[in-house]
C-alpha cells in the first residue's frame, strides 16, 4: 500500500497542535518503506488552511498530535485518514513506530492547552 503521510512538524519533531505547526513533513511510503521525505512551510494559521494545504500536496494520511473537531471533519471530507494522538518525538522515530505498528497514541482531541509546547 502506498501512502503520502503529512506530519505537522517543528525542528524535526512532530508538533502537537495540528493547525499551528510551522512546517509539514510529507513522507512517501511505498510497500511499508519510506521512499521520500519533504519538509514544507505550513500555511498561516486560519480556519481550514492546514487541511486544504495537506490535500493539495496529495496526502493520503495525517500523523499528528492534537487537532480540533473542525480539522477532523474537513480532513475526513477530503478523504484523508487521521492518525491522531501521536507522540511529539523525532519524525524518524514516530515514522518507525507508525510503520512497525508499535506507536502508542494518546489523546488526539485539541484542548486549550495545546499551545503549550514544553520539551
Amino acid at each position: 500500500m502506498n501512502q503520502k503521510i503529512a506530519i505537522p512538524t517543528c525542528e524535526g519533531k512532530l508538533w502537537q497542535h495540528f493547525g499551528k505547526a510551522p512546517q509539514v513533513t510529507f513522507v512517501t511510503v511505498e510497500n511499508g518503506k519510506v521512499k521520500d521525505s519533504v519538509v514544507m512551510q505550513a500555511p498561516e494559521h486560519e480556519h481550514g488552511a492546514m487541511p486544504k494545504f495537506i490535500a493539495a500536496q496529495g496526502a493520503t494520511d495525517v500523523l499528528c498530535g492534537g487537532l480540533g473537531q473542525g480539522a477532523v471533519n474537513m480532513l475526513q471530507q477530503l478523504g484523508i485518514k487521521i492518525h491522531g494522538g501521536a507522540p511529539a518525538i523525532a519524525i524518524e522515530e514516530v515514522l518507525t513506530q507508525y510503520l512497525n505498528g508499535t506507536i502508542v497514541y494518546g489523546d488526539s482531541s485539541c484542548h486549550h492547552h495545546c499551545h503549550h509546547h514544553e520539551e
